[in-house]
């Protein structure tokens, strides 16, 4: 019989600490509470990618399964669904349908939205108050460009949370509401829409119990 795993990942927000290249995995993993830890990196020439992904067993070091990925830039946005699928293999989950669908989807087939995308994750992790403005321009640029890119919502509502936080418009209110909203409607298990619906709970409304059971679902697996 194969091994099920219960499998938890643990959210963007909560390694932003960490440098790009850390130096004892072992340590963040302890720090962090989980077993594994996921690294990689991207080329860029021309029109070309190179993904090189590595899945790391913490204790001990050691490598479960590591991949290159060869795509063309109009490609890429599949390597995702493909390098999920293999971590679930490699760590012997069992996924229900739903969970394989959801690995399977791809946020977004629109190149230039993946793009914007990105440039406003490099933007908001910087957290100052200017980055986190030029983020959100970033993502609602990345929803103008593909109105269901689920992500893009997530981001823009947490990015408007942010903003709520040290100006306490009720625009950026209502902004970061419908964008979490948003999100849950297009992808209902999507970890970032809800991450996004519970900051918006926590640093918004200071709803702390409603923050706490809203960014805790899982994603994707349970």
């Amino acid at each position: 019989l194969a091994k099920i795993a219960d499998l938890k990942v643990i959210s963007r927000t909560s390694t932003q600490q960490y440098q790009s290249k850390p130096g004892n995995l072992s340590e963040i993993a302890r720090q962090l509470g989980v077993a594994h830890i996921l690294e990689g990196s991207v080329q860029k020439v021309g029109d070309a990618v190179r993904i090189n992904v590595q899945l790391i067993k913490a204790e001990g070091d050691s490598h479960l399964w590591a991949d290159t990925y060869d795509r063309k830039l109009t490609d890429i946005l599949a390597v995702e669904s493909e390098v999920a699928q293999r971590i679930a293999t490699s760590l012997e989950a069992h996924l229900t349908g739903g969970e394989q669908q959801q690995i399977a989807n791809v946020p977004t087939l629109n190149p230039q939205a993946y793009d914007a995308y990105l440039r406003g994750l490099a933007l908001i992790v910087r957290q100052s108050s200017d980055d986190v403005e030029k983020g959100r321009k970033f993502f609602q640029q990345a929803i103008e460009l593909d109105p269901g890119y689920a992500q893009a919502w997530a981001q823009l509502s947490i990015a408007e949370s942010e903003l709520y936080f040290g100006e306490h418009s009720q625009p950026r209110l209502e902004g970061a509401r419908a964008a979490a909203e948003t999100a849950i409607r297009l992808q209902p298990e999507l970890s970032d829409a809800h991450s996004a619906l519970g900051l918006f709970y926590y640093l918004c409304l200071q709803d702390f119990d409603r923050a706490s059971s809203s960014a805790s679902r899982p994603w994707p697996f349970t």
